[in-house]
């Protein structure tokens, strides 16, 4: 394929993204609220979109779970973006300043713990060092956009706790499985850019 042509389809796409995005200037911190912000980092190589996910490392909330990197919104935070790009640099080393944010996403509250999370989508530059913080992070992974929108790779994912296991639909890509507000910021990317 044409390198104008790669070009033109992931600029289309990323527009398509921006304006489906809601505005993060007015993401806002609600009064009263647990609150969390993360970061859906996509880069762009060999001419096609990727997403950038970490596995949560043993030591964390939601343990072994793919996720975006992101946590609370801290009281010094000035907005729940700037605690998404806080929370990225920390856990991933990606500067806040190297981050194109494109917009946000409406927020979504985990099934788990009630806490509403604030989601925005941004361009990260690749090639880029990538540095996982040991406490927070196993592991630092990226999903092409093709395989995310794959069908075959939708499956369900079973969850075992306490002696009870529960079912989530999922994306199950490289021996990973994306599921629960995870995957439904990752839908919602995915439906924005239909």
């Amino acid at each position: 394929m044409d390198h104008n042509n790669i070009r033109t389809d992931l600029d289309r796409e990323l527009g398509q993204l921006r304006r489906g995005l809601l505005d993060p200037a007015a993401a806002v911190r609600p009064e009263g609220e647990r609150l969390a912000a993360v970061l859906v980092p996509i880069f762009e190589r060999s001419g096609d979109l990727h997403l950038l996910y970490i596995l949560r490392s043993a030591h964390v909330s939601h343990r072994g779970q793919v996720a975006f990197p992101g946590g609370r919104v801290d009281p010094e935070d000035q907005s729940p973006m700037a605690a998404a790009l806080r929370e990225t640099q920390e856990e991933v080393g990606i500067e806040p300043a190297a981050v194109e944010v494109l917009g946000a996403f409406p927020g979504m509250r985990t099934a788990t713990t009630g806490i509403m999370v604030t989601s925005f989508a941004g361009l990260i530059p690749w090639p880029t060092t990538l540095r996982a913080n040991p406490h927070e992070v196993a592991e630092i992974f990226s999903v092409p956009m093709a395989a995310l929108r794959d069908t075959r790779y939708r499956q369900t994912y079973v969850w075992r706790r306490d002696g009870l296991e529960w079912r989530f639909p999922a994306i199950i890509y490289d021996n990973r499985a994306i599921w629960g507000l995870t995957y439904r910021i990752t839908i919602s990317l995915l439906e924005i850019m239909e």
